[in-house]
């Protein structure tokens, strides 16, 4: 598929069978003879997948960092892949985690140090995602519940569905806003209660967000370093109600600024979404103190301030400067 970014530079290895394997010696080449052209001082491996190829080919002439994108599947966490990650993982300089799960895991299951991790989270922009304005806002208007992320079995949609279905049941006035697209949208369609649009993918995510009250994230455990829709939340200055999956404890702060529960107990899930629905104020005082914990956390200076630091220790620049 299309890059996000495109690369300043090109290895230009087809997609094959060699690559689905685990490896294609064909980007091995092309990658060494592209470091020796470069000559950086440090690489980044982001992931597991450029990883494979990085660390065969640190030998010294450059610091190789490691960036903790995800936790890795079951399957790698024993056995022959558990030690090939180990022997990936010795030849890093650093490791960097996009969460605290990621390098509790690089510490537990693969035998990295503590003093070799650093965390360096996701960052997003707080000019960007900010709270609305809630002067003479109508407090008779329905609470509204939003859900963001792509449509998939994983992310629980369903879930997010049912939860406004029990509180509209049980006599709450809200309303529930989906937000994405993918697979299930067509069923999630068929099935939604009264109460509930579904809105597909859009543009507008930080202004969705501003009319929302309180984001419900009830995502199964997966592959997933940090959902960067809990820190657009937080800096939005929404109250956040989340399943525990990687990097959910990280970003939320259980009691303060949202609430981190269970990863299969949907009664949890309704029961603190209820307690935000029923207390304005409390919705109110973890928004805040989300906008504020994202701001000095999660804000795109404060991540760079991490990799910034994390770089000069590896490359010092010349002079001592360290920008």
């Amino acid at each position: 598929g299309q890059a996000v970014l495109d690369p300043d530079v090109r290895l230009d290895v087809p997609l094959g069978r060699l690559r689905a394997t685990g490896g294609d010696p064909r980007a091995l080449v092309r990658l060494r003879s592209t470091l020796r052209d470069l000559a950086p001082d440090v690489v980044v491996a982001h992931g597991g997948e450029p990883l494979k190829y990085l660390a065969p080919l640190a030998d010294g002439r450059f610091a190789l960092v490691y960036y903790a994108i995800g936790t890795v599947t079951a399957a790698a966490r024993s056995g022959r892949r558990a030690e090939l990650y180990r022997w990936l993982l010795k030849r890093c300089d650093a490791v960097a985690g996009v969460s605290a799960e990621t390098l509790e895991e690089a510490t537990a299951v693969f035998g990295v140090r503590p003093d070799r991790e650093v965390l360096l989270p996701n960052g997003r922009d707080p000019s960007l995602f900010h709270p609305a304005a809630r002067e003479g806002e109508d407090g008779a208007a329905p609470v509204a519940l939003a859900f963001v992320g792509h449509l998939t079995a994983t992310k629980r949609p369903g879930w997010f569905l049912d939860l406004v279905g029990r509180l509209r049941a049980g006599g709450r006035d809200v309303r529930g806003v989906l937000i994405g697209d993918g697979p299930l949208e067509g069923a999630l369609r068929a099935a939604a209660p009264s109460g509930v649009e579904l809105l597909g993918r859009r543009a507008d995510v930080p202004d969705l967000l501003r009319a929302a009250d309180v984001l419900i994230f009830p995502s199964e455990p997966e592959s997933e370093g940090m959902p960067g829709v809990l820190i657009e939340a937080g800096l939005t200055g929404l109250p956040v109600v989340a399943t525990r999956v990687a990097g959910a404890a990280t970003v939320v702060a259980h009691g303060r600024t949202g609430f981190v529960v269970p990863h299969d107990d949907f009664e949890a899930l309704v029961a603190h979404a209820t307690r935000l629905v029923d207390d304005r104020q409390l919705r109110r005082e973890m928004g805040a103190a989300a906008r504020e914990h994202c701001v000095a956390r999660f804000s795109q200076d404060a991540v760079l301030d991490g990799w910034r630091t994390l770089l000069s220790s590896l490359a010092p620049l010349p002079g001592g400067m360290s920008g």
